[in-house]
């Protein structure tokens, strides 16, 4: 399969774009393979085996569902494309065959330095001019070059330092391994990742300034030569795995808070310059503990596809991102940054009502202080929003009365599950 040209992705956005009266969010998903993954894809052409179906499963889910997708590779599993799967010549290698679709980009992901071998960090004996070369080996031609895994911070995890590296790549730069490889990076990406402190979780276009600081991240410089890539909102929208890699967040929250983030976003006062740039991040790592994650996949792409249709939610890759903001925006003093914390919640009671789970199996409504379930919600799981998508209250219902007197007055959602699965939503209003 051929990738479309960047015009007419560009033409088909700006077309859309046109024709809706939303504000849309950029959406995409991307993932990640880090080199401290237990899995040994370079030397183990099992651990390779292993993982190459499951992530031809995602490929074909993102295909067949025309969603957008950046997968973002280190070394060791471009590594393993080169060992097992036979990438210097096979143009069907998984890289390969990924990155013709016109749904998918394949991209770099790298933690800057190159690593001493230790039973954590493993041998990362790669920068970023490193892997292009690896990647170029596999037979890829890339439309941008991406910094897929980049923080402001000026700090440290274990031997990783981050003392602002990315700013290295505004100029060609030679790789460590490959060192008469030069490699200059266009689009910065990677600061709104689950589960870190230290991201930068805006929506937007903007050239950093550079700097430790988040006031300097955030700063526009129109003469900077490096482009960042906003990835919104971070915890809200995707997987969340425990300490004991139990799933914390459902397929059914994920749908929930992408829908919400982008209902947020028609409430927010309108500008000329109005990019909003999400993601949801996953990787690889996660995906064999996930049960049926190409298919909760398909759940959440489905889930969100009213959206798409009304034009609040637009697919797109960073690449098609970056080549719309600047189709659009030919004067470099022009910048948009929003904050995911400025973006309200507020899709909980609209979007419920639509979705045909309400239910009559509860009463009074409106509520005074005690509400009375059905019998058949014994032993599911409850949880209360507020109207801007605040979880107030969540616990397993053993009896058919239920003691809201706690709750101010207002307007509420209540949804319950059963083995994780919403059996009823109800809008319901407190006296």
């Amino acid at each position: 399969m051929k990738k479309i040209t960047t015009s007419i992705v560009l033409i088909l956005f700006v077309s859309m774009k046109i024709a809706i009266a939303q504000t849309p969010v950029y959406f995409n998903i991307i993932s990640h393979n880090e080199i401290s993954d237990s899995l040994d894809y370079t030397d183990s052409v099992n651990h390779f085996n292993y993982i190459k179906p499951l992530i031809k499963e995602l490929c074909d889910t993102i295909i067949s569902k025309k969603a957008k997708y950046n997968m973002q590779v280190d070394g060791n599993f471009i590594n393993g494309v080169l060992n097992w799967d036979n990438g210097a010549s096979n143009p069907n290698d998984i890289l390969q065959w990924a990155n013709s679709s016109q749904y998918i980009d394949i991209d770099g992901h790298n933690h800057f330095n190159p690593l001493p071998s230790d039973a954590i960090n493993k041998n990362n004996p790669y920068k970023y001019p490193d892997l292009a070369k690896l990647l170029d080996s596999c037979g890829l031609v890339l439309a941008h070059n991406i910094l897929g895994g980049v923080t402001y911070a000026d700090t440290s995890v274990g031997a990783i330092v981050m003392n602002e590296n990315w700013t290295v790549y505004s100029n060609p730069t030679p790789g460590f391994t490959f060192t008469n490889y030069l490699w200059q990076a266009d689009i910065v990406w990677g600061t709104a990742t689950p589960s870190h402190v230290a991201d930068y979780t805006h929506f937007g276009v903007w050239k950093p300034a550079g700097g430790t600081s988040p006031t300097q991240f955030g700063t526009h410089d129109p003469i900077a030569t490096l482009t960042h890539i906003g990835g919104g909102c971070k915890d809200e929208v995707s997987y969340i795995l425990d300490g004991n890699d139990n799933l914390v967040r459902t397929t059914d929250e994920v749908i929930a808070n992408i829908k919400a983030i982008a209902d947020g976003i028609q409430t927010l006062p309108s500008s000329t310059n109005d990019f909003y740039t999400m993601n949801m991040l996953i990787n690889f790592r996660d995906i064999p503990l996930i049960p049926y994650f190409a298919d909760s996949l398909s759940k959440i792409i489905d889930g969100i596809r009213p959206y798409v249709d009304q034009g609040k939610i637009v697919w797109a890759t960073l690449g098609e991102k970056y080549d719309l903001w600047y189709q659009q925006h030919t004067n470099p003093n022009d910048y948009f940054n929003v904050d995911c914390q400025d973006v309200p919640l507020v899709t909980s009671i609209e979007s419920i009502e639509k979705d045909g789970l309400n239910s009559n199996k509860l009463y009074p409504n409106p509520v005074n202080d005690f509400i009375y379930l059905d019998n058949s919600f014994n032993k599911c799981s409850i949880s209360i929003f507020d109207v801007l998508g605040n979880i107030v209250f969540n616990n397993i219902i053993l009896d058919n009365q239920l003691n809201l007197s706690f709750l101010t007055k207002g307007v509420y959602v209540l949804v319950i599950k059963k083995e994780g699965i919403p059996i009823s939503h109800q809008k319901i209003i407190k006296n």
